[in-house]
């Protein structure tokens, strides 16, 4: 591949030499990047790189088997992991198809491999043997908002932050599989946490033993998976451990996290399955009603399993679950059709696309904040946005299209949150925030409890009074 150079005259005169010397025996980078990458000092060893030759990024490294620096150029960043040819042109050919299905992994540049002396590797017959001296560079690009492997050493492993990270990691290790990906090495060190928009995102950090196949793993693949990444937390947890000067009787992972990884793992790929494998409704009010009553009750079980609904749409798929297109956080339910649409094909069928999400504590409460300008408490927070999820779900059906967030809140402004406010609060002036959306997130409930027994739409007041009536809002 030939060297392309950059366009000031001091950059491509070092670029053409660094060509010319045949120093490169394969480069496959993007020209973009190369003309960046071009400049560094590949004729020096890797850990003689210093700063002001090339500006090295200040950023902690977890353990690797191989050296890997951070580096900024012209406002680009790049992780550069030295190893051998063949490994850094696997790795990124890996992340590269990976990243092609979908699957939350580091974002691949490209890699380029150097020439270098042959070492004598022993005799045969008398005569050296030499095996290859040449070195391999896998390119990535820097991963920004991200918590690096090595701060996990400084973690706090409360019952709580343990199960934010073992569920944002079975979501990412489930994904992976179900897009044709044995990983080989799951472990806490080859893992990023992303903690951009109060959420908590597992990111795929090392593809070297990574295997992709066509279709989902089969079961073997995936308990290999799933015992090596059990067996990786136990001895991580004692480097940790050892690393905080803590007793020896203090163990930061017991058997129950492992039980509780697996069973996010089991727990999400069986809403999965019962996804795909979900019937075609008939046409009708209460048909409609069965259907988002399985819906509830699927974010429901997803909330319990500690995932967060993010958003409820509608979309068409080839065949009920659409797996390549989107991730596994979408897990899709085919829905009765509108009375008065035809109904859909069998193998065009509308799905309710449910996306979910590791959430951070407080995402609902933003959420709302941001969607409606309100300050709402953290656990009926979490209730009325799922309300308004369903609520734009049925507005879409309606519409025989996805109508958007901004006009569902528009209507849910007019219909239900105003309306609720002003009764709440001209009935118990006196209540706490607290109470009164506690009361908001009740009625709504107890509004969709009543059509369900009813088999009919109530109107939001009759729900309302009806729940007035049997409750005593305590002020």
């Amino acid at each position: 591949m030939p060297v392309h150079v950059r366009r000031t005259p001091s950059a491509r005169k070092n670029a053409r030499r660094a060509s010319r010397s045949g120093r490169f025996r394969e480069i496959d980078i993007p020209r973009s990047d190369w003309l960046r990458l071009a400049l560094l000092p590949w004729h020096l060893p890797f850990d003689e790189w210093s700063s002001p030759q090339v500006n090295l990024l200040s950023i902690r490294k977890g353990e690797s088997r191989h050296s890997v620096l951070f580096v900024e150029i012209e406002r680009r960043r790049y992780a550069i992991k030295e190893t051998s040819p063949l490994a850094a042109s696997h790795e990124i050919a890996s992340f590269r198809t990976i990243q092609q299905r979908h699957c939350r992994t580091l974002d691949p540049v490209g890699f380029l491999v150097l020439r270098g002396k042959p070492i004598p590797a022993g005799t045969v017959a008398n005569q050296i043997v030499y095996e290859s001296g040449d070195i391999g560079y896998c390119i990535t690009r820097l991963a920004e908002r991200v918590l690096p492997q090595s701060l996990l050493y400084r973690y706090p492993f409360t019952e709580t932050n343990k199960r934010l990270l073992w569920n944002a990691i079975a979501e990412l290790l489930l994904e992976l599989h179900e897009h044709g990906v044995y990983w080989g090495d799951p472990s806490l060190a080859n893992v990023l946490m992303d903690l951009s928009g109060h959420r908590l995102t597992a990111i795929m950090a090392d593809a070297e033993t990574a295997e992709v196949r066509a279709g989902p793993l089969n079961e073997g693949l995936r308990q290999q998976d799933l015992e090596m990444f059990i067996e990786s937390l136990i001895w991580q947890a004692e480097d940790i451990r050892l690393a905080r000067g803590l007793p020896e009787d203090q163990q930061l992972v017991t058997e129950s996290d492992s039980d509780y990884f697996l069973s996010r793992y089991e727990g999400l790929r069986a809403e999965r399955t019962n996804a795909t494998n979900a019937g075609q409704f008939a046409s009708s009010f209460g048909n409609l009603l069965g259907s988002l009553s399985e819906i509830t009750e699927r974010m429901q079980r997803l909330n319990d399993l500690g995932y967060g609904v993010v958003q409820l749409g509608t979309q068409y798929v080839r065949s009920g679950l659409d797996n390549i297109e989107h991730g596994i956080e979408s897990l899709a339910i085919p829905h009765r059709a509108n009375e008065e649409q035809d109904t859909p094909s069998t193998a065009n069928p509308p799905v309710a696309n449910i996306q979910i999400a590791t959430l951070r504590p407080g995402w609902y409460v933003r959420r709302l904040r941001d969607l409606l300008g309100v300050h709402v408490p953290p656990e009926p927070a979490q209730r009325i946005y799922q309300a308004i999820n369903v609520h734009k779900w049925l507005l879409s059906e309606r519409a025989g299209h996805d109508v958007g967030m901004e006009a569902t809140i528009r209507d849910w402004r007019q219909h239900y949150h105003q309306p609720l406010l002003n009764l709440l609060t001209n009935l118990y002036p006196h209540a706490t925030t607290a109470v009164i959306y506690e009361a908001y997130a009740a009625i709504l409930e107890h509004t969709w409890q009543m059509s369900e027994q009813q088999q009919r739409a109530l109107s939001l007041e009759e729900g309302a009074l009806d729940y007035l009536l049997a409750q005593a809002l305590v002020e």
